[in-house]
């Protein structure tokens, strides 16, 4: 067996912080929604997260781009979407049994999002 160890040159994907926050709070929805055996659409709509249910929360963003201070009202907001939905997780967590494996899955998102 042969192994290759030439470097490899590309592009990859990253992820911005929009995004990232956006994926974190994705996971979590799914977590919560899962708890509550509620489709993620369903949760989201319910919770005030319909825009996050989507592949870019850029994408469905309509701001202008090159304001800064546009960009930074988005990151605002969607950083403050992100600590309702760790409120959310706390009061989730409550209900939760401890030794559930719900409760793996929906703490691990939780602490991921903050």
């Amino acid at each position: 067996m042969a192994l290759d160890t030439m470097y490899i040159l590309g592009g990859g994907a990253v992820k911005d912080t929009y995004n990232l926050l956006a994926d974190g709070m994705m996971r979590l929805i799914r977590a919560l929604a899962a708890v509550e055996d509620v489709p993620v659409r369903r949760w989201a709509e319910r919770h005030g997260y319909k825009r996050y249910v989507r592949s870019s929360v850029k994408g469905g963003a309509a701001i202008d781009w090159s304001n800064q201070r546009a960009r930074r009202r988005l990151l605002a907001r969607t950083a403050a979407d992100a600590d309702r939905l760790l409120e959310l997780f706390r009061q989730a967590q409550e209900r939760l049994p401890v030794d559930g494996g719900e409760w793996t899955v929906v703490v691990d998102a939780a602490e991921l999002l903050g």
